[in-house]
């Protein structure tokens, strides 16, 4: 699905001290709110085909064109990150918006994290689709080289240069999103680079931004997927959501998978962050603890030897060895934790897609979960105290029977359901890959 810049989805207008800004907008407006922030230099529009599906789940989506892009007027002069920031506020408040979960692209990504910044108290939560964290020599040269921007010609060969720019970038995506974007380089004028030198000129302080409930989301083929390394070792308690074969513009190539992880997001922290639960999970800590109403059900195991040694149930249906996985040999049956709660974890969240499967009337064929846990150390080498050590997980689930967009809306229920997902959220980042039909 592809959206010409206007769009069908409701629009409007807010007059500030610079200019007009537009944004467009669906949802109940008692809903948990979510402010869009786009790419440069491009416009809301990328948003638009996913407007109406967060609102089916539960959502107030806000997609908003950054001044001087779309159909917003331009600033009055090139403005830094932190002045976009501001002017995000500003839009909010005229907008009528107080509490906000963030989502940002690219730039958007950056405006979006310096305005959790400038004002905290009003973030439920963030949404980063691709956060560029470049390296200063990274920033230096794209300052120097990217994006040249073009001079109109008589015989319109500029158009050219933009088309040709945009299908080098994006060289899978059609040609009516392809010519939509031509469109918003021309709403931008010739200079369109404006807001990429902010970012380049900006240093952003991700330590600052430890305790918000983050989740990294893209597509698969976006061109910061490259940058995921880095990305998680900024934000390594927030899970990576790839939905796979999704460009720069998943969000109008597969809407309701996109829609669904968002609001899943933002669903699960629609309340927002106490101080107290802030403060906790920049210390690497999850939030308060949720008592259990009504216990249903307790597993007891003992544990003799540790890494080496061996587990027991006490009802005797689990009864392994575990040994080191530096130290295994052929034929050596030893398990050892990771494996035990990649296990407990899989089998938990296939449990949970059953419960999510019966409550949409989705029938399930050969659904699989596999765990991927990983052991690792949480600190630089080199770092003073002790060794500290942490887990990641990866999840795949799969169903050749389910199409995609359904098994991704299934996939965040289940994520909502499964108590092992819940235990875990906001203490152990989790990147889930969803393959289904089509």
């Amino acid at each position: 699905m592809t959206t010409h810049l206007r769009g069908s989805a409701r629009r409007d207008y807010v007059t500030l001290p610079w200019g007009r800004v537009h944004y467009r907008h669906a949802g109940d407006q008692d809903a948990p709110v979510v402010l869009m922030l786009h790419q440069s230099p491009l416009s809301s529009a990328t948003y638009e085909p996913a407007l109406a599906p967060l609102a089916a789940r539960g959502v107030r989506a806000v997609a908003v064109d950054t001044p001087g892009f779309g159909m917003s007027d331009a600033a009055p002069g090139p403005w830094s990150i932190p002045e976009y920031a501001r002017a995000l506020w500003q839009i909010a408040d005229a907008i009528g918006l107080d509490s906000v979960h963030l989502l940002g692209q690219h730039t958007g990504a950056i405006v979006a994290a310096e305005a959790a910044l400038q004002q905290r108290q009003r973030i439920r939560g963030l949404v980063f689709q691709g956060i560029p964290l470049y390296s200063d020599e990274e920033r230096a040269e794209k300052s120097a080289s990217y994006a040249p921007g073009y001079t109109p010609a008589a015989d319109g060969g500029h158009l050219r240069v933009i088309w040709d720019r945009v299908r080098r970038l994006y060289p899978t995506i059609g040609a009516e999103s392809a010519s939509r974007q031509v469109a918003e380089y021309l709403s931008v004028g010739p200079d369109y680079a404006v807001a990429y030198r902010a970012v380049f000129a900006h240093r952003l302080d991700t330590a600052a931004l430890a305790g918000i409930p983050t989740l990294l989301l893209h597509g698969g083929d976006d061109v910061l997927n490259r940058m995921n390394k880095e990305v998680q070792a900024a934000f390594p308690d927030a899970p990576l959501t790839v939905i796979p074969g999704g460009t720069d513009f998943v969000a109008e190539e597969r809407p309701k998978e996109f829609a669904s992880a968002l609001a899943a997001h933002v669903r699960a922290h629609a309340a927002g962050e106490s101080d107290e639960a802030g403060a906790a999970g920049a210390q690497g800590r999850g939030a308060a603890p949720v008592p259990l109403s009504k216990p249903l059900y307790t597993a007891t195991v003992e544990a003799d030897g540790g890494r080496a040694g061996r587990v027991r149930s006490l009802t005797g249906a689990l009864d392994l060895p575990l040994s080191r996985p530096a130290d295994r040999g052929d034929g050596d049956p030893g398990s050892d934790p990771e494996e035990l709660f990649a296990a407990g974890f899989a089998a938990c969240f296939r449990s949970a897609l059953d419960v999510a499967a019966r409550r949409r009337r989705t029938p399930l064929t050969a659904t699989t979960v596999t765990a991927s846990v990983t052991l690792g150390t949480t600190a630089p080498t080199g770092t003073p105290g002790p060794d500290r050590y942490g887990l990641t997980v990866a999840l795949h689930v799969s169903d050749p029977g389910v199409p995609a967009d359904e098994l991704a809306e299934l996939v965040a229920d289940a994520d909502l359901i499964c108590p092992y997902a819940n235990a875990i959220r906001g203490n152990i980042p989790v990147s889930t890959q969803v393959t289904g039909k089509g």
